[in-house]
């Protein structure tokens, strides 16, 4: 079996990413809140331990990641994103969950790997990258499963970089090409930015597309896009924007979500108390055929 890139690194290279990452924490700089580490974050992180909603075998990401035995999915309390209409907003927003110890997290991630999860996924993890990193490490030749990094697309450039050299797939959101969208939903006031930044790095990254004998995603790209009610335009430049990168030679699979429903704060607005219009999802489909973009298309409910 292929090393993944986590055993592929030195301890001492390890060690020095796990340092910076660490770095960035103590700085308030891990995420796109850039908080600058008042006494109490906005993300609810606390200053020792991994604070983890659960830790679940996930059967409901694309085909080639959860397979059969599914996906080993930690889903972070917290969230640098923050968007109103999370549908995990008791995580995201209210940051439940309990607190690990490096070595209690060690222990969860065995008992996943015990029960043949085909990757180990970490879910909106930008605030305890370090500590994963530094848990890992402790239990590196035991992890022999791809690690994915799950994540919102809109990230400081030091802590996407320290991603690209530890996770072998990535499941990338592209949300917003409208910067007021991301101010208004999200929370973020410039999310174009930095997502166009990470976009340009894993362009450079050259990330392969690879899946084993029987199917399952071993290292890979996979960007994804939940489309939002009334806002067509924004999906319908996001799947321009994808196209133009295609054409540049970035290999990706697109996962184009039609699952949004109405949660959180988004039961307050009009504009998104309601579903996706299907007229409106059937033009970003014709889209994303019309450039024969690759991957998966959810079917509107």
């Amino acid at each position: 079996m292929n090393k993944n890139l986590l055993r592929s690194l030195s301890d001492n290279t390890l060690n020095s990413i796990i340092s910076d990452l660490e770095k960035l924490f103590e700085d308030g700089r891990c995420c796109p809140q850039m908080c600058n580490a008042p006494a109490k974050r906005p993300c609810g992180a606390p200053e020792e331990g991994i604070k983890v909603a659960s830790f679940a075998v996930h059967d409901g990401e694309e085909p080639p990641v959860s397979g059969w035995n599914g996906a080993g999915n930690i889903f972070f309390s917290g969230c640098g994103t923050r968007c109103i209409f999370c549908q995990n907003w008791p995580i995201s927003h209210e940051n439940n969950g309990r607190v690990y110890t490096i070595d209690e997290f060690c222990e969860k991630i065995t008992k996943l790997l015990d029960r043949k999860v085909h990757n180990i996924n970490l879910v909106t993890g930008d605030h305890f990258l370090g500590k994963v990193l530094k848990s890992f490490s402790k239990i590196k030749e035991s992890i022999n499963v791809p690690l994915i990094y799950n994540c919102s697309g809109c990230h400081n450039e030091e802590l996407f970089d320290a991603v690209l050299k530890t996770m072998d797939i990535l499941l990338f959101d592209v949300k917003y090409c409208d910067n007021s969208l991301s101010a208004r939903y999200s929370e973020i006031k410039d999310y174009t930015g930095p997502n166009l930044k990470c976009l340009e790095m894993l362009l450079d990254a050259e990330i392969p597309w690879i899946e084993n004998d029987v199917g399952l995603l071993r290292r890979g790209l996979i960007i994804r896009h939940l489309v939002v009610p009334g806002q067509i335009e924004n999906s319908l430049k996001v799947v321009e924007l994808l196209n133009h990168y295609k054409k540049r030679g970035l290999e990706f699979k697109l996962s184009l979500m039609s699952q949004y429903f109405p949660a959180y704060k988004a039961l307050e607005l009009e504009e998104l108390n309601r579903k996706v219009d299907p007229a409106d999802y059937r033009k970003i489909v014709k889209k994303v055929e019309k450039y024969e973009i690759e991957g998966w298309i959810q079917d509107l409910c």
